[in-house]
């Protein structure tokens, strides 16, 4: 009895720590903590009427055409969420993220053209009440057209309302170019006979490692990864001399060796 009792006391008490901003039709708002709806809020063409909801989760939601002018959206969460044509006018976003919003795409996979790795191009698409404002890596601005290595990148973007700036994180994947190969690790072979710290006759120095160089000009900032160069270097000593003048300077030696 007594469990029993505890059990019905303690479940209402959960829901109760809830807090749902907005619930009308299938536009279900509530705060991140608590979680998305299933599936997304379907909040297309609502008129939140500068509703506060700050922390919301807006994650996956259909925001189309929705009308947030004047709403308090601090450190929301619009990850995934549909948002074209959505109003932001004098809207509060500090500290909010838009990341693969439609804004700009969360990932962009680019084949690398070569070695250096591949340009990539990016252009924000901003609704009503939000400016386009930096990308930055590392605090440094990366503007469309950047060359970035083979691998995973990712760059932070920003956008502003007269109201705070928000951010969306863009992943950036480079995939090897099919035709690319390894460079040969770099062998370089002493001339035969010599000696070294080993005494085997030849040495092995091992490949220079290059990283990344980063080069800031313009308000740009261009990564290029640099390959390995490779050479191989053969020394021959020249050929022992042979032929007939060789046989006769033997027959010649003989023939004026003493006799016994």
């Amino acid at each position: 009895m007594t469990l029993g009792s505890l059990a019905l006391v303690v479940a209402p008490a959960a829901v109760a720590n809830a807090e749902v901003f907005y619930d009308e039709g299938g536009c279900v708002v509530q705060q991140v903590t608590d979680g998305a709806p299933a599936g997304g809020s379907q909040c297309a063409g609502v008129d939140f009427g500068g509703t506060s909801m700050g922390q919301a989760a807006f994650m996956g939601a259909n925001l189309a055409g929705a009308d947030l002018s004047g709403s308090k959206l601090q450190a929301a969460n619009f990850t995934g969420a549909n948002i074209e044509g959505a109003d932001f006018t004098d809207a509060q976003v500090e500290g909010a993220d838009f990341t693969d919003s439609g804004i700009l795409p969360g990932t962009i996979t680019v084949e690398a053209a070569d070695a250096n790795g591949a340009p990539i191009t990016f252009a924000p698409v901003v609704p009503a009440g939000l400016t386009a404002g930096d990308c930055l890596i590392v605090d440094v601005p990366v503007v469309s057209g950047t060359v970035f290595p083979v691998g995973d990148s990712g760059m932070v973007c920003k956008f502003s309302s007269s109201n705070g700036t928000a951010i969306a994180v863009v992943k950036i994947q480079v995939t090897p170019h099919p035709e690319q190969t390894e460079a040969p690790t770099p062998l370089f072979t002493d001339e035969p006979g010599t000696t070294g710290a080993t005494g085997t006759g030849a040495s092995m120095r091992q490949p220079t490692d290059w990283g990344l160089i980063a080069a800031v000009g313009g308000g740009a900032v261009v990564v290029l990864a640099l390959g390995v160069a490779a050479m191989v270097i053969s020394r021959r000593r020249p050929a022992v001399e042979t032929g007939d003048d060789a046989g006769g300077e033997s027959d010649d030696d003989e023939s004026t060796a003493p006799r016994a």
